[in-house]
C-alpha cells in the first residue's frame, strides 16, 4: 500500500502511519484505536522520526545555546560598525540593564531559537514540526484564545480579591510613553517567547522524555523540574529565586498536564502568552521573574504567598478546561 493522504492514524506501538479506518497496524499488526493508547497520544509523536541521542543533544545545544551566541555575535558586529562609523561611545551598562532593550534582545534570541528548533526537527529528526504542536489536527487557534481568556479571567479575579484584602500593597503608576512602548514590545516579544517555550518544553522535550519512561506522570514531573530549574537565575536573592523556581514548577506542571490531557500545546500556548503579557504590562512584581518593568500595577515581592496563589490558579484552570474530560486528566496521572 502506498502512503497517501488517508494515512492518518499513528500506531502507538511502532509509529507507522495507517489509514484512518484501519483497525490493525499495517506494519506490526497490533490493534489500533483509543484502547491501544495507554498513554497520551501526544507522547507517541516522537516515534515518527529519528531519535538518536546525539540528535537531541545537538538540537538542545543549537536551540538554547546557539541562538544566544549567534544573536550576541550579530549584535556585537552591528554595534561595532555603528560605533566605528559614528565615532560615538556606548554605555553598555545602560543597554544590559534597560528592561526595554532586554525584551528586544530576548525576542531576537527566541526568534533564532525557533529557527534552530524547526531546522533540527525537520532535518535532524526527520519529523514534521507540527508533531510538536498536536497529534494531527489542524492548529487550533480557538484553543489558544480559550486558554488565554480563561487564564486572564482567573488572574483578574485573584488580583481583585488581593486588592480588596490588601489595597496598600498595590502601587498604581501610568506613564503614557513608557506604557505604550512596553505594550508594543510585549505584544511582539511574548507571543514569540511563550509559544517557543511551549513548543520546546511541552512539545519537543516532553516527547523526548516520553521515550525514556512509560509513565506520563514521571515524564510530567521530570519536564517540570527541568523547566523550573532554568528559572533559578531570575531572582535577585536566594529566597526570591526559590520562590520563582517553585512558581515555575507549578506552572510547568499545569501546562504539561494540560498539554498531555489535550494532546496538544495550543491551550498551553494561549495561557503562557497571556500570563507573560499580564505580569509584564498589567501587574508586575519582582518575584514574577520579568524584572523591573513600568507596568500599570506593581506589588512588593511575596515569596511565600506567590506559589500558593499560582497553585490555586492552576487547579482552577484545570477544573474549568477539563471539567467534562476527567478521563483525559486521569490518563496523565498514571
Amino acid at each position: 500500500m502506498v502512503p497517501g493522504k488517508d494515512l492518518r492514524v499513528i500506531c502507538p506501538w511502532c509509529g507507522t502511519l495507517n489509514r484512518g479506518s484501519a483497525r490493525f497496524c499495517i506494519s506490526c499488526g497490533k490493534r489500533l484505536g483509543d484502547q491501544a493508547y495507554d498513554r497520551p497520544r501526544f507522547l507517541f509523536n516522537a516515534r515518527k522520526g529519528n531519535n538518536s541521542l546525539w540528535r537531541y543533544i545537538l538540537t538542545i545545544i543549537l536551540t538554547l545555546g546557539g541562538s544566544s551566541i549567534l544573536v550576541g555575535i550579530i549584535l556585537g558586529i552591528f554595534l561595532g560598525i555603528f560605533l566605528f562609523l559614528s565615532n560615538m561611545t556606548l554605555d553598555v551598562y545602560s543597554i544590559l540593564f534597560n528592561p526595554f532593550w532586554l525584551l528586544v534582545i530576548a525576542g531576537m534570541v527566541f526568534c533564532v531559537a525557533y529557527i534552530f528548533l524547526y531546522l533540527s526537527v525537520r532535518f535532524l529528526h526527520n519529523r514534521s514540526f507540527k508533531s510538536l504542536i498536536n497529534t494531527g489536527r489542524e492548529i487550533d487557534w480557538r484553543r489558544m484564545v480559550r486558554g488565554a481568556i480563561v487564564w486572564f479571567l482567573i488572574m483578574s479575579v485573584i488580583d481583585i480579591i488581593y486588592f480588596m484584602l490588601s489595597p496598600e500593597s498595590f502601587k498604581f503608576s501610568f506613564e503614557p510613553q513608557s506604557f505604550l512602548l512596553l505594550s508594543v514590545i510585549a505584544l511582539i516579544v511574548f507571543p514569540i517567547q511563550a509559544s517557543f517555550e511551549e513548543v520546546f518544553f511541552r512539545g519537543y522535550l516532553l516527547q523526548a522524555l516520553g521515550l525514556l519512561s512509560k509513565s506520563p506522570f514521571l515524564v510530567l514531573i521530570a519536564n517540570s523540574l527541568i523547566f523550573a530549574g532554568l528559572h533559578w537565575w531570575n531572582g535577585s536573592t536566594p529566597m526570591m529565586s526559590l520562590s520563582i523556581v517553585l512558581g515555575a514548577f507549578i506552572i510547568g506542571l499545569m501546562l504539561g498536564l494540560i498539554t498531555l490531557a489535550d494532546d496538544g500545546v495550543e491551550l498551553a500556548i494561549g495561557i503562557h502568552i497571556i500570563n507573560n503579557l499580564y505580569v509584564s504590562v498589567i501587574h508586575n512584581s519582582p518575584d514574577s521573574g520579568l524584572g523591573n518593568l513600568p507596568s500599570l500595577v506593581v506589588t512588593p515581592p511575596n515569596p511565600y504567598l506567590s506559589p500558593i496563589i499560582l497553585l490555586v490558579a492552576a487547579l482552577v484552570v484545570i477544573f474549568i478546561l477539563f471539567r467534562d474530560r476527567r478521563e483525559d486528566v486521569l490518563k496523565v496521572l498514571k
